[in-house]
């Protein structure tokens, strides 16, 4: 009987059907069950990317949002420059840094044009003007005279590798000749990292860079004030410099940080690749810091440390401490061996042995101590060991007759600078931020290089001796009243946590007022003034749209009693930068100086539309208001700068200064009383405070904060004769108190 015939499309396997066929059958099942699935995914999927795409390109179209990349342009003259929304991407937008100002045209036939990358120890704070870029420009054209370099400082405070990379990329269509990246401080507190207060932090490459990518686009900015609304409270919503860390330290060994130093190291890679897109040099440099006069910030005791280990611990750190005291270094080297056996892990030890060992004369000890001290700091601002060998490794790794390595880190310990080879205050401001000095050996490094890959015809052009430290200072305008004023922001930086909260931190800010003054007695006297003016209008003839030059003069002329002149110059920049909240906010106060009411007035009401939720805009119009008699609208003005920052110190005191005016005393102590609740050692504010309590005959209460001001400025002519009439009224009261009556 013949079998049964199977139905069309039913499928078995005969037993005379070769395997190999049977299983190219199952296969090919199996394979077309995949592309349904993936028929369906792309139907699910691909109507999302094109929505996506053309809403992205309907915004643009529209003129929707800011630009993200890190030069913009051109403008009406074919001008490129530095976009000032550039942090806008990796920053909350109240907080967020800029770029410093630079100018691009179309590059010259046989220009070399440098980009220098990092943070803000490559931008040079506290003064850009003075960075290692602006110095190796100097070092460039004396050396070759007759070649044209531009060297574009591409720095910005608080960024990181991930940044940098970004601005790597971007600056790739404006030919590059050379990429110098000076970076690794920030890779801990700076975007992405775990430490970092800016936003979620996050350890995926990946994901960081999707991340970076989306906020690229407009629909993400589309999105950014719902997003912020789920955030609330997360960010920071001043910038507050190191302060803001204080409450993310990350320990030495924290299992994070090794993902920190595998993203460098992927970091470092993808830009010396992006480098070879755009056929350019690069020049890595190590990261030099400051270790013999930067005490750690913030130390921390070994996770599994007992109690009875930590009284121990604490019994021979007293011993050190008291034997250092005395200079018996050795007793004191003793006593601190003996609490490192029992925790190594704690920083301040380490940097006292290595202050004990200094002392002593054992030299390599003591480097071994101050570098472990730096590396066991929790609040990681410096650029630690393993930092440094990670960039050692990207050259190694990545090696080609067009990367090179300058060693700054090596230049500054083998300088005369750097005794017994530890760097510190003749180098470094206070962690990472380089004197002129220091500024200058990292460019001479940097030049080394450079010049070791400069093209032949470069090198067989006329070549000229190193300029000196003070020739590059005399080029660039350095004068006691720029360097002033440089000691001035950093003190006042160095004023506030976590600063304070560091070994001998009272001795270096002593140190540093004593230097401030120095250079202020030297900057006013009035040979040095007109020195000082002729050198600055030589060099604004040379470079007329040299823009930190143009500024650094403007704001000379305003402290020298020359509003006018200030006026013109930032009317000027002003010009060149007509969205600059900071240029005009300076224009107004000057033309306020002029007696050019009307003027100041609309350069606020220009403020206004620029950055209207900008607190430092209501406290200065609030200021200005009051000082022409609009007492009460100034303290409008004044309350919104407070609800915007709720930590404005300044706009506190003005505040309690205008309220004064308007015959509310008990209000106007309450506000001088916050105040100095954010800055307890503002000595001024203790003698404001002290004179609005002594006319409210609370004399007491007025002793104590002109005491509190003397402490702080002992020498303060006001401040004793305050503290001497409140005294004497005291005293006279109470006399007539005592007096019988008649």
């Amino acid at each position: 009987m013949r079998a049964k015939q199977k139905k069309s499309g039913e499928s078995h396997r005969s037993i005379n059907e070769p395997k190999e066929k049977a299983d190219s059958s199952d296969s090919q099942l199996t394979l077309s069950k995949r592309r349904k699935w993936l028929f369906r995914l792309a139907a699910m999927i691909l109507p999302s990317l094109l929505l996506f795409a053309m809403l992205e390109v309907g915004l643009r179209l529209g003129g929707f949002g800011y630009p993200t990349q890190f030069i913009v342009g051109p403008d009406s003259h074919g001008v490129f420059m530095t976009n000032r929304f550039f942090g806008w991407r990796f920053f909350p937008h109240a907080i967020a840094r800029e770029p410093v100002y630079h100018e691009l045209t179309a590059k010259p036939d046989g220009a070399i044009r440098i980009f220098v990358l990092g943070g803000s120890a490559a931008q040079g704070i506290p003064e850009p003007s003075f960075s290692f870029g602006e110095i190796l420009a100097v070092m460039l054209r004396e050396r070759h005279p007759d070649t044209q370099f531009e060297v574009v400082n591409a720095a910005m405070t608080a960024i990181n590798s991930h940044v940098v990379r970004e601005i790597a990329r971007d600056c790739v269509e404006y030919q590059p000749d050379f990429y110098v990246v000076y970076m690794g401080n920030n890779e801990v507190t700076g975007p992405y990292g775990p430490g970092t207060v800016f936003q979620r932090s996050m350890m995926n490459l990946s994901f960081i860079r999707a991340s970076i990518w989306l906020k690229s686009t407009r629909i993400a900015q589309l999105l950014h004030p719902v997003v912020s609304m789920f955030h609330a409270g997360e960010a920071p919503t001043t910038w507050e410099g190191l302060h803001m860390f204080v409450h993310n330290p990350v320990a030495s060994d924290d299992p994070r940080l090794e993902a920190v130093y595998r993203n460098f190291h992927r970091n470092l890679s993808d830009i010396c690749r992006i480098a070879r897109i755009a056929g350019a040099n690069i020049i890595f440099s190590t990261v030099a810091v400051n270790q013999r006069d930067y005490p750690p910030t913030f130390s921390q005791h070994r996770a599994d440390l007992s109690d009875d280990e930590l009284s121990q611990w604490e019994l021979h750190q007293q011993k050190g401490v008291e034997s250092q005291a005395k200079e018996d270094w050795a007793m004191a080297i003793e006593q601190y061996q003996a609490a490192i056996r029992i925790d190594d892990r704690y920083a301040e030890t380490q940097f006292r042995l290595g202050q004990c060992m200094e002392a002593a004369g054992r030299f390599a000890e003591a480097r071994d101590c101050f570098s472990l001290a730096r590396d066991l700091d929790a609040l990681r601002f410096r650029a630690d060991s393993r930092i440094n060998a990670v960039i050692r490794d990207a050259v190694d790794e990545n090696a080609s007759d067009k990367l090179r390595l300058a060693d700054a880190e090596q230049a500054l310990q083998s300088n005369a600078l750097a005794p017994h080879g530890i760097p510190g205050r003749e180098l470094f401001y206070e962690h990472v931020h380089l004197t002129f000095n220091g500024n200058y050996l990292v460019a001479q490094a940097v030049l080394e290089q450079i010049e070791a890959v400069l093209p032949k015809n470069v090198l067989a052009g006329k070549t000229q001796a190193l300029p000196s430290r003070r020739q590059c200072a005399q080029a660039l305008v350095l004068t006691p009243w720029d360097e002033y004023m440089m000691i001035s922001k950093i003190s006042e930086l160095m004023s506030l946590p976590p600063f304070t909260d560091q070994l001998d931190h009272a001795a270096r800010q002593d140190a540093m007022r004593n230097k401030m003054k120095q250079l202020y007695r030297q900057a006013t006297m009035p040979q040095m003034i007109e020195a000082v003016r002729k050198s600055y209008e030589a060099a604004i003839h040379d470079s007329p749209r040299d823009y930190n030059l143009r500024y650094r003069f403007a704001n000379l002329a305003s402290n020298f009693g020359h509003p006018e002149v200030a006026a013109k110059h930032f009317q000027f920049l002003a010009e060149m930068r007509p969205y600059s909240f900071e240029i005009h906010n300076r224009l107004a106060s000057v033309l306020d100086l002029c007696g050019k009411t009307e003027e100041a007035h609309e350069q606020y009401r220009i403020m206004q539309d620029l950055e209207p939720l900008n607190p430092g805009l209501h406290n200065n119009y609030g200021v200005f208001l009051a000082r022409h008699g609009q007492l009460d609208e100034g303290v409008v003005h004044l309350r919104k700068a407070l609800q915007l920052n709720p930590d404005y110190m300044e706009a506190y005191v003005n505040l309690g200064i205008t309220l004064d005016k308007l015959d509310q005393p008990e209000e106007a102590i309450v506000q001088f009383k916050k105040a100095l609740e954010l800055n307890p050692e503002n000595a001024s504010i203790h003698n404001k405070l002290g004179e609005i309590l002594a006319r409210q005959d609370r004399a007491e209460e007025a002793v104590s904060h002109f005491e509190q001001a003397l402490e702080r400025e002992p020498q303060n002519a006001l401040f004793k004769k305050n503290l001497s009439d409140v005294r004497a009224s005291s005293v006279s009261g109470e006399t007539a108190r005592q007096q019988p009556s008649k």
